[in-house]
């Protein structure tokens, strides 16, 4: 029980680390409408020096969202104890991931936030660190496409009368993980649904991501129950 206490308190936590996330993605000038790769270093530093103040707290606001997130990808990890196949390479695939995938978003708000640091800089250098988040930010992708990978496989084996996620779940998630592969390439285009303004790279990516993370809250939410009674079963 003293588990659960623990978990629940990391579930509840969520819907703070939600407000945060939504918080600086709205709050960020860069995302809506998201800039364009095409932008000349001209612009680039106008860009930074109209908003700096904004580029600032809002890649502050990101950089405690990708903590708050670690936590909530380990409630997944601690799920797949209870599957039937028993099989910890899984759950250290996971923990590998999820350890690395929100390290990939923290570069790339410490680069934007470096690009709005100095927005007096010479233009070409203001131009060459928006270009590092906007690659890491987009490209760092592989890491959750593996993340997802690696949880539906862990599902598709979990044979046992009541799994712990539904076999749903497993579609879902490969369903997320198809979404994100199209980003991992946008550092090859400059414009198209490629691009890191681009529909896939872009909208369908931070889409799959919200998502996924609004699914995986409700399903873990739903998980909680049943293991507290398997508890109460084996005390």
């Amino acid at each position: 029980m003293r588990r659960t206490s623990g978990e629940l308190i990391i579930l509840c936590a969520l819907p703070a680390a939600a407000i945060l996330w939504i918080a600086a993605f709205f709050l960020f000038p860069g995302f809506l409408p998201p800039m364009s790769p095409g932008s000349a270093p001209s612009e680039v530093a106008a860009f930074y020096g109209d908003h700096t103040a904004r580029i600032r707290y809002s890649m502050i606001l990101f950089n405690w969202f990708c903590v708050a997130l670690i936590p909530v990808l380990m409630l997944i990890v601690e799920r797949m104890r209870g599957m039937a196949h028993r099989t910890p390479i899984m759950r250290y695939c996971m923990i590998g991931c999820a350890g690395a995938a929100p390290i990939a978003f923290l570069t790339a708000t410490i680069f934007w936030l470096l690009a709005a640091f100095r927005p007096d800089r010479a233009p070409e250098l203001t131009q060459l660190y928006n270009d590092l988040g906007w690659i890491t930010f987009t490209c760092g992708v592989p890491f959750l496409v593996a993340q997802s990978l690696f949880l539906a496989v862990s599902i598709f084996l979990d044979q046992q009368e009541k799994p712990v996620f539904g076999r749903w779940v497993a579609y879902f998630n490969v369903l997320v993980a198809v979404a994100l592969v199209p980003a991992g390439f946008a550092g090859l285009a400059h414009s198209g649904v490629l691009a890191w303004d681009g529909l896939l790279s872009f909208w369908v990516k931070n889409i799959a991501i919200a998502l996924w993370i609004i699914v995986m809250s409700v399903v873990l939410g739903r998980a909680l129950p049943r293991d507290r009674a398997v508890a109460e079963a084996a005390a």
